[in-house]
């Protein structure tokens, strides 16, 4: 068979056609890593247990200290009674014309200090607030009430007039220790100065007979 002249080869060695390469998305910046829920929770719970345990830690040493005495809240002038012993031992706040409040404060301090002659002595424990309260008592200069002994260091406990030593037979509002203006036929006397015009414990001489 003769060849057509007029018919081309096939090309040869002609490369085969590139397709170009798909582009993928642009790459994402990392994520920054925070807190996981797990650590915040317990996290979380850490804070709590800190803060329940400051206020359990307040709570136990107010139990400790037990409730605040009353004699931290009187002051000199205020009548009182005195409640509990030991530890327990307080001084409340009293009207000065009930019978049975059988003292004056004269003196307020803490339990270090001294009182002046011729008054009693009287300690108030307060546990984990500081270092106690200290009163200076007189006798309350109240006709009718009766002690014992008055001649003490401590202060004498009220006692029934039925068989009591001493009773306050009369009272003068200024200190006498000379001249007694108590009546013929007393006991004992007593005489309290106050010093300073502001000083709210006052002056006054207690006269005592037998009941």
């Amino acid at each position: 068979m003769s060849q057509n002249p007029g018919a081309p080869y096939p090309p040869q060695n002609v490369p085969h056609q590139q397709w170009p390469q798909h582009q993928g998305w642009p790459e994402q910046p990392p994520k920054k890593k925070g807190m996981s829920t797990k650590l915040k929770v317990l996290l979380l719970v850490a804070a709590l247990v800190v803060v329940g345990g400051g206020i359990g830690l307040v709570v136990v040493m107010k139990s400790v200290a037990g409730p605040e005495k009353q004699a931290s809240k009187v002051e000199a002038g205020d009548c009182v009674q005195l409640t509990g012993a030991g530890k327990e031992a307080d001084a409340v706040k009293a009207a000065c014309d009930n019978p049975q409040t059988p003292y004056v404060v004269s003196v307020k301090g803490t339990v270090k200090g001294d009182c002046p002659e011729g008054f009693y002595s009287y300690s108030v424990a307060t546990p984990l607030r500081g270092e106690g309260v200290g009163l200076c008592l007189g006798i309350n200069a109240q006709v009718g009430l009766c002690f014992d002994d008055i001649k003490t260091k401590t202060p004498p406990p009220l006692v029934n007039c039925s068989g009591a030593r001493l009773k306050i037979s009369e009272v003068f509002d200024k200190a006498s220790y000379v001249n007694s203006p108590c009546k013929e036929g007393t006991e004992e006397v007593i005489s309290y100065s106050a010093y300073g015009a502001t000083q709210k414990f006052k002056s006054a001489t207690i006269c005592f007979v037998k009941p």
